[in-house]
């Protein structure tokens, strides 16, 4: 698109940009987006919240701690993360399988979650200096 534009392009150093090389305007982006949405038959919805919804639950279920997830998705307190993520957590779901082996050794109820001992490898400090950064 740098070729094309020649010398009216402007570098921004964004990932998408108009023509030009200026950013998008994100009104004019939502608006385009709304018309597709109407053209492809799609309800109007509102995705912005979804995508968070699934990064957050993505994320939970690679193993990320809650106060990681919540300093990703930029929240404020733990509770409004929690209920953008979810599913299980890794820690639950060993809890779980910890569980059946009590109750019926030597079984294997759940081969295929794997046991974790911890959600994360941060430290306990490393952790509340994030949570600090982000209140």
């Amino acid at each position: 698109m740098q070729a094309a534009a020649g010398e009216l392009w402007e570098e921004h150093h964004v990932v998408f940009s108009r023509p030009d090389g200026r950013p998008l305007d994100p009104r004019q982006d939502y608006e385009e987006f709304k018309e597709l949405l109407a053209e492809a038959g799609i309800d109007d919805r509102r995705l912005y919240d979804g995508s968070r919804h699934t990064a957050g639950t993505i994320l939970n279920e690679l193993g990320v701690d809650m106060p990681t997830i919540m300093e990703i998705l930029r929240h404020t307190q733990i509770s409004q993360t929690r209920r953008y993520v979810k599913g299980r957590s890794h820690l639950s779901k060993d809890a779980m399988r910890r569980m059946g082996e009590f109750f019926v050794p030597g079984s294997q109820l759940t081969p295929d979650i794997p046991a974790t001992l911890d959600e994360t490898t941060d430290s306990k400090a490393a952790r509340s200096r994030r949570r600090r950064r982000i209140r």
